[in-house]
C-alpha cells in the first residue's frame, strides 16, 4: 500500500451497490439508535434532577444533568467507532468527527419543532448523509443533504 492510496484511500476495495447499500442503512440505523439513546439519557437525567430537587426551596442542581452530555457524546464515540468498523466504513476519522461535532444542531432542531421521533429520523438521515461521503460517485449526495440539514437546522433554531 503506497502513501498515495493511504492519503485517497484508493485500495481497490471499492465495496458492490449491496454492500453499500447495506453499509449505508448500517449507518442509518446507527445513527437512529444513537439518536434514540442519548435524547433518552438526557431526559433521564432532567427526570431524576428533577425528583431530587422536588422539595429543594433554592437552587437545586445534582450532577446528573452536568453529566449526562458528556456521557452521551462518550457513548455516540464509542458507538459510532465500533459499529462504522463493523461496517467497513473508512476513513473513520474523516466520517465520525463531524458526525459528533455537528449533529446536535439538526438533532436539537427536530426534537424542539416536531418531538423525539422526527428527530430519531433525523439522526438516521444525518448518520447516513455523512457515510455516503465516505464513496466519491456519492459524496456530493451525502455533503448536500448534511449541508441542507444543517442550514434548515440553523434557520430553525434562529
Amino acid at each position: 500500500m503506497t502513501a498515495t492510496s493511504i492519503q485517497r484511500n484508493d485500495d481497490g476495495t471499492e465495496p458492490s451497490a449491496g454492500k453499500r447499500a447495506a453499509r449505508i442503512a448500517g449507518a442509518a440505523g446507527t445513527g437512529a439508535a444513537l439518536t434514540y439513546l442519548s435524547f433518552g439519557l438526557l431526559d433521564w437525567a432532567d427526570r431524576r434532577d428533577a425528583r431530587a430537587c422536588a422539595n429543594a426551596p433554592d437552587f437545586c442542581m445534582t450532577l446528573w444533568p452536568t453529566l449526562s452530555l458528556p456521557a452521551a457524546l462518550v457513548v455516540a464515540l464509542v458507538g459510532l467507532t465500533v459499529m462504522y468498523k463493523l461496517l467497513g466504513i473508512r476513513p473513520r476519522l474523516a466520517v465520525v468527527p463531524p458526525t459528533l461535532l455537528l449533529a446536535p444542531f439538526p438533532l436539537a432542531a427536530a426534537m424542539d419543532t416536531a418531538g423525539l421521533w422526527p428527530a430519531v429520523v433525523v439522526g438516521a438521515i444525518w448518520s447516513a448523509a455523512l457515510a455516503l461521503t465516505v464513496w466519491r460517485p456519492y459524496r456530493i449526495l451525502g455533503l448536500s443533504t448534511a449541508a441542507t440539514l444543517l442550514l434548515a437546522s440553523f434557520v430553525v433554531i434562529h
